[in-house]
């Protein structure tokens, strides 16, 4: 057995063992007191060596809660996400976790202190939203001190978070859509609207869209780019979340028609401007040429709804306008999930489940006008 036993008095032992060597390549012993027998010392011994043999061994460590989650953001975060999901993270991390767990020894901390705080702020009525990004940030995190070695298991996992209810997008009709688009045929964002209907793409992706991205010979584009605000970084060009995120999508023939008449437009505006033109290479731009704030379209397009006496909905929702029109016209969901860039087709199914009892009605009919046989007797 390589470690020791040694009595420190009666009914009190002390066992030596040498812990995995640290980055230098250095060893060194460590100790503990084992109270009971020498056989229950020595069963102890045994733990703690077959740990460090198969790699489950951490060393004891008074870092906190809190210390850690800086950590983490500083290290992994800081080198795995971008800084829109950051700024997200330490939103969660400081108004939730810290305030709660902050004080906790990481080591020591339980599935049940997690779910006790869930429940606290379930009692101050806290959305169920803000309580499951509470619960990914400290499951991503703690899986990440799990791969580190500094716990030997993610204590998240044993932790059940409030369920959420999936309520039904709002959404906008037929008809809604196009009284929306022919009252705002002449605003400088009406170009944003229609393709935001046409293509279901993101709002920070159709501002992150340049030219380079856009064949209109071949009517498709490439959602390899986003524009974002973030606060403290201003306006911020990054890349698409997921893998998923990065996508082509076809375009339909008035979808570039539309985008024709955006570059016909800016090429007017770069020879009014001449010198003073801003060649970002951007498809929306301002007057100049300069980057839009994606936020100046949020806090713009409620107040044109309500000037023009539609139903209450946010421009995210003409994204899922161009989802439930898709697969109300019998589009196959995974051609639609590939179009709006999920994560997988479980996910657009889930969201947009309200539209899916009529699409089976429709396919029941089809396979029996396939079939064309009368019902038997």
């Amino acid at each position: 057995m390589n470690g020791t036993v040694r009595q420190r008095n009666k009914g009190s032992w002390e066992i030596r063992y040498s812990p995995p060597a640290d980055g230098s390549g250095s060893r060194k012993y460590l100790s503990e007191t084992v109270r009971g027998t020498k056989a229950e010392a020595q069963v102890v011994l045994r733990d703690r060596i077959k740990a460090i043999e198969t790699g489950s061994y951490v060393i004891k460590d008074k870092e906190t809660v809190a210390e850690f989650m800086e950590r983490w953001l500083a290290t992994y975060a800081a080198t795995n996400t971008n800084l829109k999901t950051q700024q997200g993270y330490r939103g969660v991390i400081a108004r939730h976790i810290v305030p709660a767990l902050g004080s906790i020894k990481l080591q020591n901390l339980t599935a049940r202190q997690i779910q006790s705080l869930y429940a606290e702020m379930q009692s101050r009525e806290t959305g169920t939203s803000s309580i499951l990004a509470t619960h990914r940030v400290l499951k991503e995190a703690l899986g990440h001190a799990v791969k580190w070695n500094t716990i030997t298991r993610n204590v998240a996992d044993g932790v059940s978070p409030p369920r959420v209810e999936r309520k039904t997008m709002p959404m906008w009709n037929v008809s809604d859509i196009n009284h929306f688009l022919d009252a705002t045929t002449g605003n400088h964002f009406f170009p944003v609207y229609h393709l935001a209907v046409l293509t279901g793409l993101r709002r920070s992706e159709i501002f992150g869209l340049k030219w380079d991205a856009v064949d209109l010979a071949g009517a498709t584009l490439r959602v390899v780019r986003t524009l974002q605000r973030i606060t403290d970084h201003g306006l911020v060009e990054g890349q698409p979340k997921t893998d998923r995120s990065r996508r082509s999508i076809a375009l339909s023939p008035a979808a570039v028609e539309l985008l024709h008449g955006v570059r016909g437009t800016q090429m007017e505006h770069q020879l009014d401007y001449g010198v003073l033109w801003s060649n970002t290479g951007y498809v929306f731009t301002q007057l100049d040429g300069s980057p839009i704030d994606p936020d100046r379209i949020s806090k713009e397009f409620p107040k044109l709804v309500k000037a023009h006496g539609l139903p209450h909905l946010t421009f995210h929702g003409l994204r899922h306008a161009h989802a439930t029109l898709a697969l109300s016209a019998g589009i196959n969901p995974k051609i639609v999930s590939e179009r709006l860039g999920h994560s997988s087709i479980a996910v657009t199914m889930d969201i947009y489940s309200h539209v899916l009892p009529g699409m089976q009605e429709e396919a029941a009919l089809a396979v029996e006008r396939l079939l064309d046989r009368p019902a038997s007797g």
